[in-house]
């Protein structure tokens, strides 16, 4: 009877051992679906499209604002949306809405078509803002290992970071070998919509949330509220805003400072070596958001926090020098600008796994996405118009002058943000800042 017993002990695993193969199962999924959720093959050569159609820079600058005021307006509705159906759905609704949105750049090539299709492209970005971290955070809630958030989400945010870099490749390789003259930029917008729908179909195998109760309209707007009054969360949406202009409007000028700095560097216009270039940039921010939890645990949240924008604004700078001392065979000088883009990888590397952390154990499930969301609404809502006036700048003044504005105004705004942060909010280097 004994060894029956013993061997009834083995055929039928405790409710610890499930939970945990549970969540490992979870995890490879999730991991699976970081690889696929932003595969933007089509990325590195949209301004080039653009182009192709007779945008100008104040065209592009606008068409981009579009995007921005669509996520502004789509963040907290979207953010509700996950909150009250889970964020698995949003997660299979996610890669549709980008794959739609590049469908109609492709077909519609005209400045109406391409604010359009930008409006569809920053309803995607919304749905995706807050539900991947949020379903990260609640599977391991769940299961009482939430404390190993940082580690998982530093995890899937390298992934993430490898799948983009792996589909700026695959984007590079396309243009430069399925047309003539290396610009099948149309080719890699149809790459993107396929890989999109493949993300949808991988989000269909996780598993979803707690289950969602059904709260009334006005306990759940208090509870928003009282989530999103917080002063670290209040800080940490003023911190966000500044951060999040120093790394767009640079990821926004990438394509535009290479078609400029390619009159001197020819390299620097030829489609498989940008794809080349793009991806090396992903690959290198990969491994320092697989870091991030050791970085923290070496130098504490304080100079991460302060390194990430001041490094961002002396990189601006850099570029807009060499902007305007940019002569005829300065190659030297255009390789230095391109290096800049590779050190504006380190905080971007590392900013994702750092923000979620930091507001994801300051909120309570029933409102952690919509807060999420309205996080990155502030954000996207001032860059929106951030946005727009520096590339009008840049086309009546100058590339060197945009970048110069962009250097020292966020060196201004991330030195007063950080200097009027709450008492001791980034001190330590546990699990919980």
């Amino acid at each position: 009877m004994q060894v029956s017993r013993n061997w009834l002990c083995w055929a039928r695993p405790s409710a610890t051992v499930r939970a945990i193969d549970s969540l490992d199962r979870q995890l490879v999924r999730l991991r699976v679906y970081a690889l696929l959720t932003y595969p933007f093959a089509c990325v590195p050569f949209l301004f080039l499209f653009f182009r192709q159609h007779g945008m100008s820079e104040s065209d592009y600058g606008e068409i981009i604002g579009a995007y921005y005021l669509a996520m502004f307006i789509a963040e907290v509705p979207t953010g509700v949306l996950a909150d009250r159906f889970g964020p698995k759905v949003m997660l299979v609704a996610g890669p549709l809405l980008l794959a739609s949105g590049f469908l109609v750049l492709l077909v519609w090539p005209t400045y109406a078509g391409f604010l359009v299709g930008e409006v569809l492209l920053g309803l995607g970005h919304a749905v995706l803002s807050g539900p991947p971290a949020a379903l990260l955070y609640e599977s391991l809630q769940a299961r009482g290992q939430q404390h190993r958030f940082l580690r998982e989400e530093s995890r899937l945010s390298a992934l993430r970071m490898l799948g983009t870099g792996a589909a700026f490749l695959l984007g590079g390789a396309l243009a430069s070998c399925t047309r003539a003259n290396g610009e099948a930029w149309d080719v890699t917008i149809v790459a993107t919509c396929c890989l999109c729908g493949l993300a949808s179909v991988a989000a269909l195998q996780l598993a979803g949330g707690p289950p969602r109760g059904r709260l009334h309209l006005r306990v759940f707007a208090r509870q928003v509220g009282h989530e999103a009054s917080k002063p670290a969360v209040l800080w940490l949406l003023a911190y966000w805003i500044v951060l999040f202009a120093l790394l767009r409007f640079p990821f926004h000028n990438y394509q535009p400072y290479l078609q400029q700095a390619g009159e001197h560097e020819p390299l620097l216009h030829q489609p498989l070596f940008v794809g080349l270039l793009f991806a090396a940039m992903n690959l290198a921010a990969a491994p320092l958001s697989a870091l991030v939890p050791r970085l923290v645990d070496r130098f504490g949240r304080r100079p991460l926090f302060w390194g990430m924008p001041l490094v961002l604004a002396a990189s601006l700078a850099v570029m807009a020098w060499e902007r305007a001392n940019a002569t005829d065979g300065s190659r030297s000088l255009v390789w230095l600008g391109v290096a800049m883009f590779f050190v504006q990888q380190v905080p971007f590397g590392m900013h994702a796994a750092l923000l979620q952390e930091f507001v994801n154990h300051r909120i309570g499930s029933v409102a952690r996405t919509t807060v999420l969301s309205a996080l990155s609404l502030g954000a996207r809502a001032f860059y929106a118009a951030i946005n727009v006036a520096l590339f009008h700048v840049q086309a009546a003044h100058g590339m060197a002058r945009a970048l110069l504005v962009a250097s020292l105004g966020g060196l201004l705004a991330a030195t007063v943000v950080l200097w009027l942060r709450p008492r001791g909010l980034l001190r330590g280097a546990g699990p919980v800042a």
